[in-house]
């Protein structure tokens, strides 16, 4: 063993070492589901031990295999930044860093990031991230001829490799139970999962290669615009909500009164039990515009196939998106798109600026677009947390104390939910005053609303924050979001008809054909049953 240990290299020894420290400071969440998984109490203790033993293997064989003279500082450094910060948004949010999670903390705006800053976040990078960035910076190596580091790099590899087997080995049964019946536990461990996730997301297929529309697949070439009546127009209005949850929808049970203005509007009908795409903005958005069903969506998707909106585009019909959120996720690149985020655009800011700045403005695109049919999409910031306190003006914080910080697992369960529930009333006032909105233009044009949530929110179940798990394993309530309709005489559809369907279980997968016919488009792409506004009693 002392031959051995001489045969490898200082920069292997410290391989060994940081992979011990990987494993030791960044995976208290790895372990937490573990034990949950596989009690201590009811025999697991070797078992564990075996899981610490296989994680220090892992990441001394990961690192070995891509260390060099030139790489393994560089690796080991942003390890340690990875795992660092994987580990404070896990343990702080309960949430995975996953290629989805990426995709979405990429193609977020600023402010949405600086949301997610804390005292603490500063603290944990500095003494998990920079000071063993510069001790690594400093040490000295001593590399020696090319022939020994070779030799040390495999000795490195074999040692890991040979104990990644043995730990398998020694405790088959169990692994295979964890590996079958617990694989998403692996999401919660680091550096490590959260760089392979990265590797998969920069493999290629997230990149948004935009390309003009006739080099996109049309997947409903045979769409046209049938009015029922003739010489109307319809005028409509399509809210993309942010993490609104059904569960908190008093239009749909929920005790608190968040839906007093729309729960007192005629034609109004919300659609309980609605399910989601995704679990985030960036997944959920251009999927529930795309024609694909959740199981066949993928990121490309969006950038290989024209969507809900360039179908009514291609129909005459005057699209507008409205942002104050983060983008359109790539749905709105080929029609005019409009954002709200800033006080140069958006009047109504206090300092945030709110949803309702976002219909500011419309007489005059409606003016603009006289015998036309006309889509406005409203992309609301809606209930974003974590600073759930910061989405709503102060006359709607109604139910208090309310949690005054991003740091969520230092607030009390009341006082979060509280914050959140102001949320959902200044929601439901956004949705009437659109309505509102709507509802002038009724004698000229045929006229509708619907809102549909991108996705739900944890709001502390079982120590899980926000938003953003993996589907397969995420909570319902991350899936089950707010979803409601309003008609009036006008409307395309008649209430008495839709209301009918309001209970049963629909998705976002409803959504694309759903929304062509609202403006009474027919394709043979969308089946009579396709669309939420159908009759199913017919």
């Amino acid at each position: 063993m002392k031959v051995l240990a001489r045969m490898i290299t200082p920069q292997y020894r410290l391989i060994w070492g940081c992979a011990l420290l990987f494993s030791a400071l960044f995976n208290l969440s790895f372990f937490k589901h573990f034990m949950d998984a596989f009690p201590i109490a009811d025999g697991n203790t070797g078992f564990v031990v075996s899981a610490g033993v296989l994680l220090v293997a892992v990441h001394a064989l990961f690192f070995s295999l891509l260390g060099g003279r030139f790489f393994t500082k560089a690796l080991l450094i942003l390890g340690f930044f990875i795992g660092a910060s994987a580990a404070y948004f896990s343990w702080t949010y309960g949430v995975v860093i996953d290629k989805t999670m990426l995709q979405n903390m990429i193609q977020t705006d600023t402010a949405e990031a600086f949301g997610l800053l804390s005292t603490q976040l500063v603290i944990v990078m500095v003494i998990f991230a920079v000071v063993p960035a510069l001790l690594i910076y400093k040490v000295s190596l001593n590399y020696r001829s090319l022939f020994i580091e070779s030799r040390a790099k495999l000795i490195s590899i074999l040692l890991s490799v040979v104990m990644i087997l043995l730990t398998l080995l020694a405790y088959s049964a169990n692994y295979a139970s964890f590996f079958r019946e617990y694989k998403s536990v692996r999401y919660y461990s680091a550096p490590l999962f959260p760089i392979y996730s990265a590797g998969k997301y920069f493999k290629g297929d997230h990149k948004d290669l935009l390309k003009p529309a006739d080099q996109m697949q049309n997947v409903a070439p045979d769409a046209k615009i049938v009015h029922k009546v003739k010489d109307t127009h319809e005028l409509i209005v399509l809210i993309v909500g942010e993490t609104g949850r059904a569960d908190h929808f008093s239009l749909n049970g929920y005790p608190r009164e968040t839906n007093p203005l729309l729960s007192k509007r005629k034609g109004v009908i919300s659609f309980s039990k609605m399910t989601s795409c995704g679990t985030s903005t960036a997944v959920s958005v251009p999927c529930m515009f795309s024609s694909d069903t959740r199981s066949q969506f993928s990121s490309k998707s969006i950038y290989n196939k024209l969507n809900a909106l360039d179908t009514l585009k291609d129909n005459n019909v005057a699209v507008l998106w409205r942002d104050n959120n983060s983008s359109s996720k790539g749905v709105a690149e080929r029609v005019e798109y409009q954002s709200f985020k800033s006080p140069d655009t958006n009047t109504i800011c206090d300092p945030e600026c709110r949803d309702t700045g976002m219909l500011v403005g419309l007489d005059d695109y409606v003016s603009q677009h006289p015998n036309q049919d006309i889509v406005v999409v409203l992309h609301s910031m809606g209930s974003h947390g974590p600073e759930y306190y910061k989405r709503y003006p102060a006359r709607f914080e109604k139910y208090t104390p309310v949690c005054k910080g991003n740091q969520l697992n230092k607030c009390s369960s009341e006082e979060i939910i509280n914050a959140y529930d102001n949320t959902m009333l200044f929601t439901d006032y956004f949705i009437d005053q659109s309505i509102d909105w709507l509802d002038t233009y009724s004698k000229q044009y045929r006229t509708a609303l619907l809102y549909i949530s991108d996705h739900g929110e944890s709001l502390g179940e079982d120590d899980i924050y926000l938003h953003g798990m993996p589907y397969a394993f995420a909570p319902e309530v991350q899936k089950h979001v707010a979803a409601i309709t309003w008609l009036n005489d006008s409307s395309p559809f008649k209430y008495k008809d839709v209301v009918k369907n309001k209970d049963l279980p629909f998705s976002q997968d409803n959504f694309y054909c759903s929304v062509l016919s609202l403006l009474e488009v027919q394709t043979e792409t969308c089946p009579h049953e396709a669309s939420i506004f159908m009759n199913k009693g017919n």
